[in-house]
């Protein structure tokens, strides 16, 4: 008797542990979830507190409050490139929190950057106090940017159509017949400037277009983008995994995928998809995938905060482009590494809570005062990056 008690309550209880254990993979991903959402508003906490009065943004800042910059040095294009991500908060989470900064900050950067250089062209100009320039110049990448940051305005009445145009129309002057760009405009010579090659701004502005389209449906908007991601595409398929991680020309080709009528014949949609899986494949191996790496999640010889947030939103993007079922897989269980890597690295308390540092050696006892820089675009990657992330997580549920 006492025998079959024991036996009884044996099983009992390896029931109870089983039940117990196999109940823990859905609380993980519970608390994945509630940790990705704090992590969300913790950037936009970040972002709001960092947006001035006039619309300026606090470019750098520290961790350590103790240390402060001097308000010269300040990039335009990542301006711009913050503006995209107050926008995606509302666009993909209906959260409004930043909508009046984000049209402050809008406000602002048309003020201070968008200029008029010909009749019918605007761009934006980089002010040489703030960049150390020689001349004033218009980035093409910059003008792509703008389009991003400020086509969904016109629908609410805030920005004048004819900016937007104008700003259509010089990446349009500024592309090449094959589909590259002249990447930098002397303003006060007037003329182009083929010295410089930038990796993202065909991407920028292919981007950017698309974005114009939306509001402004001109086929050349559509045309243009489409020949810049082409040229990508075909310049880069011949060189195997010899090539960079390109985020902007994924997510402008994400963009083109979803656009209604966009004109792609069969062939140049497998080329752009070709194109997609290269830079997939090309970055999938570098991931720190080892548990008992204090960088799982990171990059091998990378663990550069907003160069992942960069490689996380390209791989979402990616993830829609593919219709590899196997690539899919490897994307999603990099895209969980990597966004759980990034919110583990996001400043969580004090003064810059909300703050994504430089690199992830930030929170080392002995680190420098480089690794604790905040600058305003390393919290709008990694921000972009949690918000479209969560799409997929929303899908999967």
């Amino acid at each position: 008797m006492k025998q079959t008690v024991f036996i009884t309550l044996s099983v009992l209880i390896f029931i109870i542990f089983l039940y117990s254990f196999t109940r823990k993979p859905a609380a993980s991903a519970s608390e994945g979830k509630n940790g990705l959402d704090n992590a969300i508003q913790l950037a936009i906490y970040y972002i709001q507190n960092s947006t001035r009065e006039n619309g300026r943004f606090v470019y750098h800042s520290n961790v350590n409050p103790e240390i402060k910059y001097r308000d010269v040095k300040y990039n335009a294009l990542r301006h711009a490139g913050t503006l995209y991500s107050m926008y995606l908060c509302e666009r993909v989470l209906n959260d409004n929190t930043l909508r009046e900064k984000r049209y402050l900050a809008s406000k602002y950067f048309v003020e201070n950057y968008v200029k008029q250089i010909s009749p019918d062209m605007y761009a934006v100009v980089s002010k040489p106090s703030e960049e150390k320039l020689e001349y004033p110049q218009a980035k093409v990448g910059g003008t792509g940017l703008a389009l991003i940051g400020l086509s969904n305005l016109y629908p609410e009445g805030k920005i004048d159509l004819k900016i937007l145009r104008g700003l259509g129309n010089f990446t349009v002057y500024m592309q090449k017949p094959d589909g590259s760009f002249y990447s930098k405009y002397n303003v006060p010579q007037r003329e182009k400037d083929d010295k410089f090659v930038s990796l993202y701004y065909p991407g920028e502005v292919a981007y950017g277009l698309l974005f114009l389209y939306e509001v402004d449906p001109d086929k050349k908007w559509l045309e243009t983008s489409k020949k810049a991601l082409l040229y990508l595409a075909n310049s880069r398929k011949d060189a195997g995994l010899n090539v960079p991680f390109d985020h902007w020309a994924m997510l402008a080709t994400k963009k083109l995928f979803e656009t209604p009528d966009n004109g792609l014949t069969e062939e140049q949609k497998v080329l752009l998809q070709k194109h997609a899986e290269q830079m997939a494949n090309y970055i999938l191996p570098k991931q720190i995938t080892d548990k008992g790496n204090t960088y799982r999640g990171g990059f091998v010889e990378n663990v550069r905060l907003c160069s992942i947030g960069t490689i996380m939103e390209g791989l979402v993007a990616i993830y829609y482009c593919t219709d590899d079922k196997k690539l899919k897989e490897k994307i999603l269980k990099a895209l969980n590494l990597g966004t759980d890597f990034l919110s583990r690295f996001q400043v969580k308390d004090g003064e810059r809570r909300g703050g994504i540092p430089t690199d992830a050696y930030w929170k080392l006892s002995n680190s420098n005062d480089k690794s604790k820089v905040i600058r305003i675009d390393n919290v709008q990657h990694v921000l972009s990056a949690w918000i479209t992330y969560g799409q997929i997580s929303a899908e999967k549920e």
